[in-house]
């Protein structure tokens, strides 16, 4: 990594004492906005259909101009700007050109996309976030500070877990633009990449289609496979990190799940995928080295923020031979963890035979504890249950 780009992980790592103050936000409380927030730390914040507004929502519906947000004196007002369709506070048309002050956890909609207003001096933000109540499609990413994980593998054999024999729609995106090997992990032929959506002016659900390579059990997002591409979409998502977002939610408005293959380095890319992403699997190898560029990673995380039920640790290889035991792991990494076992004969099915474990041997060790993380995505497992939605779900199944 450069020094100027440890330096921009760095300033987005440690918040800044300006960054400490409490601010107000707007939280997507639908597809393909479900739970992300959106800060209001600006006097006017713009809300419409073109991509020049701060918020903006990709429906006929929605007029170009629809909407304004407005800070005054600490308070935070609506405007509908007489758009074609109308604004909806608290389920109540508003009327067009007036202001309406906005209080903690008041819902605004436009056409069916709702949001909430979040005053963080009233409630902390991921608090608020967890209640929420609707269903909605997610993004998971799988990421690990070392190499040598079984990352892929394990991304790829999760999307068919995920898929339930195809009962649900998942896509997963190759992330690793230089050496990412998705595509071969799939056994897939090469066709157009994620380079090739970067150089997409406007990138939606409905174009993204035309990108993804078909397999039998997900759609697949391949990295780049010429070395001048993979060099050109790091320079391009590096400079226009919205444009990673607008795939995530474009591949999101079109599948149940999204499973991403990250890259270990940490730079723009590594975080904006963060940010959008529902949960983080977080992967390391029982070796003493891969435990603590875990704990750092897991510091990172907590000064970006991100609430414990974002992310999940998963230990790969847990049993082998000569590894710390569980005590010892949970000594080193202070959190609950999740184990999935030593199965070279396996896993060398997947990452040299481009054949699926979970699909070819659904009943080995390897593969149950695969699908056992793959339910306890989908909250299955406590179904009955539970209520509030994924983040109530995420929140019980991870223990916190």
């Amino acid at each position: 990594m450069s020094e100027e780009a440890k330096k921009t992980v760095f300033r987005k790592a440690v918040p800044t004492q300006q960054e400490d103050i409490k601010k107000k936000y707007l939280v997507g409380n639908t597809p393909p906005f479900l739970g992300k927030p959106f800060d209001l730390s600006k006097d006017s914040y713009s809300i419409g259909r073109v991509e020049e507004r701060d918020l903006c929502i990709p429906s006929d519906m929605v007029s170009r101009h629809h909407a304004t947000i407005l800070q005054k004196a600490g308070d935070f007002f609506i405007i509908d700007n007489d758009s074609s369709n109308g604004s909806f506070l608290n389920n109540e048309h508003i009327e067009p050109n007036k202001e309406y002050k906005l209080q903690h956890r008041d819902i605004i909609k436009f056409d069916t996309y709702e949001f909430i207003f979040v005053d963080s001096t009233r409630a902390d933000l991921w608090e608020t976030l967890k209640p929420l109540s609707r269903e909605g499609a997610q993004i998971i990413t799988l990421y690990s500070p070392k190499g040598g994980t079984g990352l892929t593998s394990m991304a790829v054999n999760l999307a068919a877990a995920l898929s339930m024999g195809g009962k649900k729609k998942v896509a997963v995106a190759d992330f690793n633009f230089t050496f990412g090997d998705v595509l071969t992990y799939s056994s897939a032929k090469p066709a157009l990449t994620v380079a090739d959506v970067l150089r997409e002016t406007d990138i939606n659900g409905e174009n993204i289609e035309k990108y993804l390579i078909k397999t039998p059990n997900y759609s697949l997002l391949s990295a780049p496979n010429k070395l001048e591409d993979s060099e050109l979409a790091t320079e391009w998502a590096l400079k226009t990190p919205d444009k990673l977002q607008k795939i995530l939610w474009s591949l999101e408005s079109k599948h149940d799940f999204v499973i991403v293959d990250l890259k270990n380095q940490i730079d723009d890319i590594t975080i904006t995928t963060w940010e959008v992403s529902n949960l983080i699997l977080l992967v390391g190898r029982p070796e003493i080295g891969h435990l603590f560029a875990l704990r750092k990673i897991i510091s990172i995380m907590d000064k970006l923020k991100f609430p414990e039920s974002k992310v999940k640790l998963v230990i790969n290889a847990a049993d082998r031979e000569g590894s710390p035991s569980k005590d010892d792991i949970q000594a080193v990494l202070k959190r609950n963890f999740a184990q999935i076992p030593n199965a070279p004969s396996e896993a060398i099915k997947t990452s040299q035979g481009g054949k699926l474990y979970f699909v070819d041997s659904p009943d080995t060790p390897i593969s149950q504890e695969i699908n056992n993380l793959s339910k306890s995505i989908r909250g299955e497992e406590i179904a009955a249950s539970t209520k509030g939605g994924i983040f109530g779900k995420l929140k019980s199944l991870l223990g916190f």
